[in-house]
């Protein structure tokens, strides 16, 4: 059922990004590098598969039912996925997210998934970051006409036709010494602030392309 479920979900996310007319905003900042960590928060997850991310690439996917979905969901993009969080399977789940990264993949992670808080961010994409050596490219979409969901996360979901962005955030680079706790509140800040100006300056972005 998940498979279904996982491909009806595929299919669906394929049509309404065929309907939209996107621009990718400082994209420059994720194409000079030649591998990262490509870090979004939950609630712009729908689209992010259509983000300018490198291959291979790597993503770290709960060990639940929505996790099932969304593991086929990613395989139909050609997308590599490691099963954990942070209340299931969460550290063997990071230790082979590193190994993927030291192997030459590139990592997406959700700092705020599975469930939330939203937009705070966890220590896990720190902690790759930390023992991988790759930076940290925060990514954020927004979209002229959306509707947000009653999840957790208040998804977005863009509607069909309309006009939306990807904006890319500066590398964040994290030494193996520095302070954990104050490099997860810089990237939580550099990520609230790119979602903040992606949605309350979407017309200047879009037309700075």
């Amino acid at each position: 059922m998940s498979k279904l479920i996982g491909l009806a979900a595929a299919i669906v996310i394929r049509l309404l990004r065929v309907t939209l007319r996107v621009r990718h905003v400082r994209v420059e900042n994720i194409e000079r590098q030649p591998q990262c960590i490509q870090a979004f928060w939950h609630e712009t997850i729908v689209m992010m598969l259509f983000s300018r991310f490198h291959r291979p690439i790597t993503v770290m996917s709960s060990q639940s039912r929505d996790g099932d979905i969304a593991v086929f969901v990613y395989w139909t993009f050609g997308v590599r996925s490691i099963r954990g969080s942070s209340r299931r399977g969460g550290n063997a789940a990071m230790r082979e997210v590193v190994r993927a990264a030291r192997g030459g993949s590139n990592i997406a992670m959700t700092p705020d998934g599975p469930t939330g808080p939203p937009r705070i961010a966890k220590d896990g994409v720190i902690f790759a970051a930390r023992m991988s050596g790759l930076p940290i490219i925060p990514v954020t979409f927004a979209a002229k006409r959306t509707k947000r969901l009653r999840s957790w996360d208040r998804m977005i979901v863009p509607l069909p036709f309309s006009r939306a962005i990807f904006l890319y955030g500066e590398p964040l680079a994290i030494a193996r010494d520095d302070d954990g706790e104050e490099a997860r509140k810089k990237l939580e800040m550099a990520m609230n602030e790119l979602a903040d100006e992606a949605e309350t300056n979407f017309e200047v972005l879009w037309r700075s392309v």
